[in-house]
Parts: C-alpha cells; sequence; structure tokens
C-alpha cells in the first residue's frame, strides 16, 4: 500500500522469508531488497524484541529515489526504567547513486561514469551509514523533575562511560584512510540530548532524554572481469545488532538515576 506526502512516499513492502537464500554469507553483491533482507535477518537474530513487526517504515523520495527503512525497538525488559519508556530507532539510507551501482557492475558503472578508457579504474569500496537513535522518555505531555545537578554528574559518567567504553554503541574502528590518503568517518556518538518542558509556573521538568551515534556497513562491489569478491555485510550488520542490544540494555539502566525519588 503506498501514500504520498509532498515530495516522498512511504510503502508498506513485502518483506521476502528471513531463509532466504539472499541472506546467505556467501552472496558477493547485494542490492537493496537484498541487503534489507540481511539487515532484517540480522535483527531478527539478535532477539531484540521490536515495536510492532519489521520493518515499521520505508520511505521512497520521489524526488531523488533515495529509499529509508527504518525499525524500532526495545530492551529485553521493557519495564526496567519506567516511568520513562526506553527505545531505539534504527535505519539507513540507500541512496540512488548505490542504486546504481548495484543494478551493474563495477567496470560498467565507471566506464559509464568516466568513460571506456577508465572500465579498470581501481574504486573504493562503498559504505552505507546506519543510524541509530537511543531515546528514553516518559509519556507525551508528561515530565519529571529535574534531576539535582548531582545526579546529572552520575548520570553522565555512566551512561558515557558505559557506552563508549563498556557496552559500545559503535564499533572500535570509526576511521579507515583512503587510497587517497583522505580518513572515512566510519562511526560516531554525539552526546546526550535533554528535552525539557516548561511547567506553568516556570519550572522545568524533564521529558526525554536522547543520543545519536551512526554505524557505517561496508558494502562489496559486483565485478564482472573474476576479481576476487568483496565479503558480503552480513557479520557486520550482526555485529552491530549485538551491540545495540547491549547498549540499550545499558541505557535503561543508567536511565534509573533520572528516576524521581
Amino acid at each position: 500500500m503506498l501514500g504520498a506526502t509532498g515530495g516522498r512516499r512511504t510503502a508498506t513492502a513485502t518483506t521476502p522469508p528471513l531463509d532466504s537464500a539472499v541472506v546467505a554469507t556467501e552472496v558477493a553483491d547485494v542490492n537493496y531488497d537484498e541487503f534489507k533482507v540481511a539487515f532484517l535477518h540480522a535483527l531478527h537474530d539478535s532477539r531484540l524484541p521490536t515495536i510492532g513487526p519489521p520493518p515499521h517504515e520505508e520511505v521512497l523520495d520521489l524526488r531523488s529515489t533515495d529509499r529509508t527503512l527504518s525499525v524500532y525497538v526495545e530492551p529485553i525488559d521493557r519495564d526496567m526504567a519506567r516511568p520513562f519508556h526506553v527505545s531505539a530507532a534504527i535505519s539507513f539510507r540507500w541512496d540512488a547513486l548505490q542504486a546504481a551501482r548495484t543494478a551493474t557492475c563495477e567496470e560498467d558503472l565507471v566506464a559509464e561514469l568516466l568513460g571506456e578508457e577508465a572500465r579498470e579504474e581501481a574504486t573504493e569500496r562503498p559504505w552505507l551509514r546506519v543510524d541509530i537513535k537511543l531515546r528514553a522518555g516518559l509519556e507525551w505531555g508528561k515530565g519529571t523533575p529535574m534531576p539535582a545537578p548531582a545526579t546529572w554528574a552520575k548520570w553522565s559518567r555512566e551512561a558515557l562511560g558505559r557506552l563508549e567504553n563498556i557496552e559500545r554503541l559503535v564499533s572500535d574502528d570509526v576511521t579507515r584512510e583512503t587510497t587517497q590518503g583522505d580518513f572515512a568517518v566510519l562511526a560516531w556518538q554525539g552526546d546526550p540530548v535533554v528535552k525539557l518542558v516548561c511547567g506553568p509556573g516556570g519550572e522545568l521538568r524533564l521529558e526525554e532524554v536522547r543520543v545519536h551515534a551512526f554505524q557505517g556497513i561496508d558494502l562489496p562491489r559486483k565485478w564482472n572481469d573474476g576479481r576476487e569478491p568483496d565479503e558480503a555485510p552480513h557479520d557486520q550488520l550482526a555485529a552491530m545488532f549485538a551491540r545495540v542490544r547491549a547498549a540499550l540494555h545499558t541505557w535503561a539502566e543508567v536511565t534509573d538515576h533520572l528516576r524521581p525519588r
């Protein structure tokens, strides 16, 4: 079923079965549909509880033809941080260039863009950004008294310390040097963001806290000249969802410091 809003169209698509052959680790090239199935298969294997059946949102931008897929998950014990509700949104955007790159082989794409004489030019392996947003929030319109500064300090030390050093949300390899000598940022985690509401008497009340990160997933290239294929992304996706599962549990645990006493 499709519905258009402005320049974007939201589609509820049929997901191929999770035991489909496209999730096999020997698959060398991956287009959007194959990556989508591998992504959902890794989510299923992680045993992360989802908020409804995934995928929860699939959007096609009618102007750029980019496609964005989002899923929403919870920790294993969803009530451990009550009255806060802890969840995570995980999404990726498959742009038009990557769609074109996977529609043909690498050599043909290079020849189309740069001319036939460039057919044998070396290329960089593409990678896909997966956005991860952890959230701990109260019911809509509700708020809790602002924690004391000492409470904030304790929460910040534990939340950042664990997410950056123990139950890491992103991989250890956050940069990589390219063949041109530049550095590509493959993973990133931001500082927590706090949302406050102002009461009628001017008092500030805490409504939610969030932290945003992204993880790069290397994608394989499709060769037609017998070159050794790139590694499929399945192990990377499995490792990413395992980190999200551990980090989401940590996020729920540290939120306990913010509960009203």
